[in-house]
């Protein structure tokens, strides 16, 4: 009966002190919890604005028009001048067209 009551007694003082240990342990662990917690919200609302930015971008670049991919357009009615110069040519100088051959043998 002695040792029972002993170590009943010897139980309960081991199980306080694990308890009154812990509780001292549990306030640090809230503490970064809350802080986790808090630093979480705070990427969250980053994420969110980020977001935010992106369909932004998104929506503004679809109501703009695209010009960059389209080539220039040619003139049709642009005329060209360019200098006939010692070329070989048949026909007259005044001629609308004129077409000259060139071949390069180097």
């Amino acid at each position: 009966m002695i040792k029972s009551n002993g170590l009943r007694l010897l139980l309960v003082i081991a199980g306080i002190s694990l308890f009154s240990c812990n509780a001292t342990n549990n306030s640090e662990l809230e503490n970064e919890i809350n802080e986790l917690r808090d630093s979480q919200a705070v990427i969250s609302k980053k994420i969110a604005s980020l977001e935010k930015a992106v369909n932004n971008l998104a929506l503004a670049s679809k109501n703009k028009p695209n010009d960059k991919n389209k080539p220039p357009q040619a003139d049709p009615n642009k005329v060209y001048n360019i200098p006939v110069g010692d070329s070989f040519t048949k026909g007259p100088k005044d001629a609308a067209v004129t077409i000259i051959e060139w071949s390069d043998f180097q």
